[in-house]
């Protein structure tokens, strides 16, 4: 095997140069569901739960807010301007639950949509407070940086009162990769101590925790394949962005990128919408409930775990190789999709 163009060793002590705050719960558990396993046709299943760490109910975004709240705080902010998603948004609620533990204000700019859930993370949002900023520049979710222009102008009548705004323009950024640089470091201790070595590691991400995932694995050189599950539609251009956000990422710790962007694998799962669950995905997230009591969430994990069943039915792995993963959480959203669970998972369960 080459060499690792990094070590671990080094690898942990750049990450750990950077500013950051603690509050997540780390390291999430590694899970081994092997009735899951079962019904994917492989050896071992192993879910790493980042859908537990402790924020909000939890869920990936606690570890990208621990770097970005670590460089805002560093900066001498006191109110980060941040969301860009619709009224269902993880991201919204782990923004606003982060700011309310290092004591800052959070302003939160999101799409207004047709047919708007109140309840899931809309009710969590409103639980933890902030102050939130509608718009409709793109209520179909296309454009992730469409709300931009937006956040800035907030940006802007924040300094003209005399505030220190910190703008986050999108969850794709820097140190969000090196967020999940720092997952991939956690993974690569945890499998090391249970002496196995997965051959696949999954995440339901087309941005950051993919991005992580990918350039921690390259820099040391790690014996595994790493995909990422589309939760939408893939969009044009979406591995040149994040391809963008991985070299920063790698700049932001001292080293060259050695991702490209045919290293980028998406796995087509995201349709038919965002936000709109698939026959699979229900099927999916009906299976992890019955048969391990593991709670996926209809916009994006559920779709995340269904086109990984998709991938190994299409691409066997060998019978001994292990699988992993990564529940990027969003269980909030569950709460607001009441009669779809109803419709396609329980009245589906009960013939």
């Amino acid at each position: 095997m080459i060499a690792p163009m990094v070590s671990a060793e080094e690898l942990r002590k750049r990450v750990d140069a950077l500013p950051r705050q603690n509050f997540a719960i780390l390291p999430t558990g590694l899970q081994s569901v092997p009735r899951l396993a079962a019904l994917a046709g492989v050896r071992e299943l192993l879910v790493k739960r980042d859908d537990l760490t402790g924020l909000a109910l939890g869920g990936n975004k606690s570890r990208l807010m621990e770097f970005i709240l670590g460089e805002a705080v560093a900066e001498g902010c006191d109110v980060i301007v941040a969301g860009g998603g619709g009224e269902q948004s993880n991201h919204a609620v782990q923004c606003v639950a982060a700011a309310n533990r290092v004591g800052v204000d959070a302003v939160i700019v999101l799409q207004s949509r047709p047919g708007a859930r109140s309840n899931g993370n809309a009710l969590l949002h409103e639980v933890l407070g902030g102050h939130t900023v509608w718009i409709d520049s793109d209520p179909q979710m296309q454009d992730r940086t469409s709300a931009g222009a937006h956040m800035h102008l907030e940006a802007e009548r924040l300094r003209a009162q005399g505030r220190r705004p910190y703008i986050l323009e999108s969850s794709l950024h820097a140190l969000s990769v090196v967020a999940y640089v720092d997952a991939t470091l956690e993974l690569y201790g945890q499998v090391a101590e249970a002496q196995t070595t997965p051959t696949r590691i999954y995440v339901t991400s087309e941005g950051a925790a993919l991005g992580g995932f990918l350039l921690g694995s390259r820099l040391m050189d790690l014996p595994w394949e790493v995909i990422g599950l589309d939760w939408r539609p893939t969009q044009s251009g979406t591995s040149a962005r994040l391809l963008s956000a991985i070299s920063a990422a790698a700049s932001a710790l001292g080293v060259s990128n050695p991702v490209a962007e045919a290293d980028i694998i998406i796995h087509p799962t995201g349709g038919p919408a965002y936000g709109v669950g698939s026959a699979q995905s229900w099927e999916a997230l009906l299976a992890a409930a019955r048969l391990e009591g593991l709670i996926l969430d209809p916009v994006y994990t559920a779709k995340g775990f269904a086109g990984m069943l998709e991938d190994l039915r299409e691409r066997p792995p060998e019978p001994e190789q292990r699988i992993v993963f990564v529940h990027t959480g969003g269980v909030g959203a569950v709460f607001a999709y009441e009669a779809e669970l109803r419709r396609h998972v329980i009245k589906s369960a009960s013939k």
